[in-house]
């Protein structure tokens, strides 16, 4: 009776196994970014068939991702349009966390909020930013991921777009903005990345006396921060001196201007995106952004 007992129980386990919702086949899709429609269409359907808070939580925060882009692809004249899928994304981010608190759904959360923030315009949307700021530290400082490009992004877009906000400066978003470019995933180009940090550089235009200067001071303030890695981040640009040899040129920081950085950068992206085989047409579209922006800065 026992084995009989312990029989079932193991054929239990086996079929909820099986049963088990697989992402495998619905990311690559993302990934593709060719139909988001029905990326959003598959997570709908897989949220219906998810069995335990666990599954449902892998569900929406997926949805909550797709809900940007599905965001993004709209008219700029939609505005309307735009806040509605903006506002469902971020409450399928609620409800993610929810369900089973993880950091991926934080993130999303952001996301969403940030481009709600970018349709509305800044000066509208200042109540936004605290409440982002709690989230993204939630990501880096209570589940301590440092290698997540998009949320170091967020973070580079955010003290860009309100520099003086928390006490921070633009000097926050372009060291949120470079370990974002160190840290873009391998399968994917991110194009858009890198022109971020370029565009933060062109405007910040301190010449090479003032960078090796400045990235000193940043170097101090790196190594005594220990407490926060929201914090500490802030003076990524100074964590390996102003000798550091970064990603897309064989000079040192110190050694060039902000705009000859920034040059660098948008050419080393391009030959990111020349190198790889699978291109997506947003791929394609910053690519062809970036090219514009090469021959404007370099007139």
């Amino acid at each position: 009776m026992k084995k009989l007992a312990a029989l079932l129980v193991l054929l239990l386990a086996v079929l909820t196994a099986l049963a088990a919702l697989d992402f495998a086949e619905v990311d690559a899709l993302y990934n593709r970014n060719e139909n988001n429609q029905k990326v959003y269409d598959t997570l709908k359907t897989m949220l219906s068939s998810a069995k335990t808070d666990q599954e449902k939580s892998e569900v929406l925060w997926r949805l909550a991702r797709v809900c940007v882009d599905l965001g993004d692809a709209l008219p700029e004249k939609d505005k309307k349009g735009k806040f509605a899928i903006y506002e469902e994304g971020e409450e399928y981010a609620k409800q993610s966390i929810a369900a089973s608190p993880n950091w991926t759904a934080y993130l999303w959360k952001c996301c969403n909020v940030g481009r709600w923030g970018q349709t509305k315009g800044a000066l509208n949307s200042l109540g936004k930013v605290g409440p982002m700021q709690k989230d993204l530290k939630v990501v880096t400082d209570d589940f301590k991921v440092l290698d997540s490009s998009e949320t170091w992004y967020t973070l580079g877009v955010l003290y860009d777009a309100v520099p003086g906000w928390a006490g921070g400066n633009s000097n926050y978003g372009i060291s949120y903005a470079r370990i974002a470019c160190e840290t873009i995933p391998a399968e994917v180009i991110y194009g858009n990345t890198y022109r971020g940090l370029a565009e933060m550089l062109y405007n910040r235009n301190w010449n090479a006396s003032k960078r090796a200067k400045e990235i000193g001071s940043m170097q101090k303030k790196w190594d005594k921060e220990t407490k926060s890695n929201y914090d500490k981040y802030a003076f990524y640009e100074g964590s390996k001196g102003a000798d550091a040899v970064p990603l897309w040129s064989s000079k040192k920081l110190s050694e060039m201007t902000d705009r000859e950085e920034a040059l660098a950068i948008l050419n080393y992206a391009q030959k990111v995106y020349e190198s790889r085989s699978f291109r997506t047409a947003s791929d394609t579209d910053n690519y062809n952004e970036i090219k514009d922006l090469i021959a404007s800065w370099s007139k």
